[in-house]
């Protein structure tokens, strides 16, 4: 502070107390300090309501006058609307006025000064009665893309649909074979299916899972099945609707929830409801105007000229305001979430959440938690979900009552950034600070964390492309240290980790379709597949490490650490723990060993990985790291 004369830092609670998120019409006092040389005349804060875009100015009042610094400030009252409220500084002296803000939209912390408006730092205002469920934020997840799993029996031709082409090996790679016009007009299937999942649970079960998400399994035409036929029959690939049934079944039996992949922003133009072709016994919306399903699509020019997902004329896009459609998929008594419900299915991922709207979603919402309040209701979301816009409309997934969780590609995007070189660990603790900030805490604990899934590259296949060393022995060591480090991160990280199937085997993969390979059975990478079962176990044994408080520190600009830990008997949601302390350090540097000086608390800490036991000097741990080492520290009482 002293280099500056002008200061504020949110991340500080001298300065905006309390830290991050605040309750609807809770206080918040913000501070600022400004240097003597500026010859104050007065300091205002700006404030601005994001639904309304209403802009309060209030005067600030001078709190402490030391070190030729004053500081000045105030308490603002939230508003009884969740929303954010977005604010910033303005210093008058007597010639001019100079404005602060923070220094650009993804980092919070420290500002600087502008000439006029500046970037304005974020307050996410959310509904406090709103609670994501605890064993949610517990949980451990393992994700499926159910045709390349596991096979119990082979493929019935009948059930296949006419356009698909069955593999006579398991270990093939998948392909599309697409005309002129780039569309895929035959989709390969492996033959994966819900009985050879069931068959694999306790192999699930050992990775300390909890939580297993399936891609769509609805009737459909393709082999993701994001296209999908009928919301009301599981794919006859895949198996029966008892077969689900058992598997959630099985699944409970182990500790393992079930959630489903909810594609509702469009359907498969073969279709029950769309029915393009004519192959389903309806009426479909495509065949004629008095169809119970017209009014679910928007059509410019009838009947070929419609609204499609991202313009792929195989998936027509639904209104989702139409009431009819609401009612179909949430209210009727055999509504799309009803019938599931009876089945024992309580857990969704929705498919491309921002194309909902958010109307929608709280109507799923309420009725998931009518139903079981434990449901967990979780959006496929790629950005900051505290802030997300979409179709011109800021959206209300975690001011309560809308979302339990969303996919966390923003802590991704920066563990890859930090790994390969493109950002400092500096500025890697500013941005993940910055994510807290704006998440209230229930959801920052619940968010889906995860390296890789069914839309993006395969973490191993990402590192081996990014790695500058030939390819050989050396390099695929660097590689399987980069891949251990990344996944006990993961693991010790607030929120869920999720496992992509065939991760934790080794499996390699770019570009949709090479990322949905079929599991590589017999082929595994066994000290991988060790690595993640550890952690797995790691994680189930160690409170902290789910719902401890995290305090995150970058001591070098290659050295990235984090330290979780209960004390006085509560985790962060007052539930009872018995209290620990542990640390992740990991030195991304591929060529050089670091030694650091992190601060931590008197006593002893061992490396729960190596063995190794480290002392403190005073309130410092000095470690030093081989290049791509990573630890796991555990203070021994």
């Amino acid at each position: 502070m002293k280099h500056l004369d002008i200061f504020h830092n949110s991340f500080d609670t001298v300065y905006r107390d309390p830290f991050g998120a605040a309750p609807k019409g809770s206080h918040v006092k913000l501070s600022i300090d400004v240097h003597h040389r500026q010859h104050v005349s007065k300091v205002s804060l700006h404030y601005i309501y994001d639904q309304t875009n209403e802009e309060h100015v209030t005067e600030m009042d001078v709190y402490s006058e030391e070190h030729q610094f004053s500081g000045f400030e105030v308490t603002i009252t939230m508003p009884e609307e969740p929303q954010l409220v977005w604010y910033y500084f303005e210093i008058e002296t007597e010639d001019h006025s100079l404005y602060y803000g923070r220094k650009s939209a993804e980092e919070s912390g420290e500002g600087m000064v502008y000439g006029e408006n500046p970037p304005s730092w974020q307050i996410t205002v959310y509904d406090p009665s709103y609670q994501t469920p605890d064993w949610w934020k517990n949980a451990t997840m393992y994700q499926i893309f159910p045709d390349r799993f596991h096979a119990s029996g082979d493929i019935e031709m009948a059930r296949a649909p006419k356009t698909s082409l069955v593999h006579a090996h398991w270990d093939n790679a998948p392909y599309y074979i697409r005309n002129e016009r780039r569309e895929v007009v035959r989709w390969d299937f492996f033959g994966g299916n819900l009985r050879g999942i069931i068959n694999k649970l306790d192999y699930i079960e050992s990775l300390g899972v909890t939580v297993l998400y399936l891609n769509p399994i609805f009737e459909a035409e393709s082999n993701h099945r994001y296209d999908t036929g009928d919301y009301h029959k599981i794919d006859p690939l895949l198996g029966t609707k008892e077969d689900f049934e058992d598997l959630i079944r099985e699944g409970k039996a182990r500790g393992i929830e079930i959630m489903l992949d909810g594609v509702f922003s469009h359907t498969g133009s073969n279709s029950i409801y769309f029915n393009q072709r004519g192959e389903y016994d309806s009426v479909g919306a495509y065949q004629s105007k008095e169809s119970p399903y017209y009014s679910w699509y928007t059509f410019h020019q009838y009947p070929d000229e419609y609204d499609a997902w991202w313009g792929v004329g195989t998936l027509p896009t639904l209104n989702k305001e139409d009431e009819s459609y609401q009612h179909f998929l949430v209210h009727d008594k055999d509504s799309v979430i009803r019938t599931w419900q009876r089945s024992g299915m309580n857990h969704w991922r929705l498919d491309v959440a921002d194309e909902l709207t958010d109307d929608l979603i709280r109507m799923i919402y309420q009725e998931l938690k009518t139903h079981q309040p434990d449901s967990v209701l979780l959006g496929e979301v790629w950005e900051d979900a505290s802030n997300k816009t979409a179709y011109g409309k800021r959206r209300d997934y975690f001011l309560g009552g809308v979302l339990d969780s969303v996919m966390n590609y923003p802590l991704r995007a920066l563990m890859l950034d930090f790994i390969r070189g493109e950002m400092d660990a500096i500025a890697l603790h500013t941005r993940l600070v910055t994510l807290r900030e704006h998440y209230p805490k229930e959801y920052f604990y619940a968010v889906m964390n995860m390296l890789s899934s069914h839309d993006v590259e395969r973490i191993k296949t990402l590192l081996e492309e990014a790695l500058p060393v030939p390819s050989d022995g050396e390099k695929d060591a660097l590689i399987v240290k980069q891949l251990k480090a990344l996944s006990l991160w993961l693991y010790t990280f607030p929120g869920v980790p999720s496992l992509y199937y065939g991760d934790e085997a080794g499996l390699t993969g770019g570009e949709d379709p090479d990322n949905r390979k079929p599991y590589p059975w017999g082929r595994e990478d066994q000290d991988l597949l060790n690595w993640y079962k550890m952690m797995g176990s790691v994680r189930g044994e160690h409170q902290a490490l789910r719902t401890g408080d995290w305090i995150s520190n970058a001591p070098d600009p290659d050295v990235y650490t984090f330290v979780r830990s209960i004390e006085n008997g509560v985790d962060e949601f007052g539930t009872e723990a018995s209290d620990e302390e542990m640390m992740f350090v990991f030195n991304r540097n591929i060529n050089e060993a670091k030694s650091i000086n992190v601060p931590a608390k008197k006593g002893r800490w061992q490396d729960i990985i190596h063995k190794s036991v480290y002392k403190t000097k005073g309130n410092t741990l000095s470690l030093t790291l081989s290049s791509s080492e990573c630890m796991l520290l555990r203070r021994l009482h």
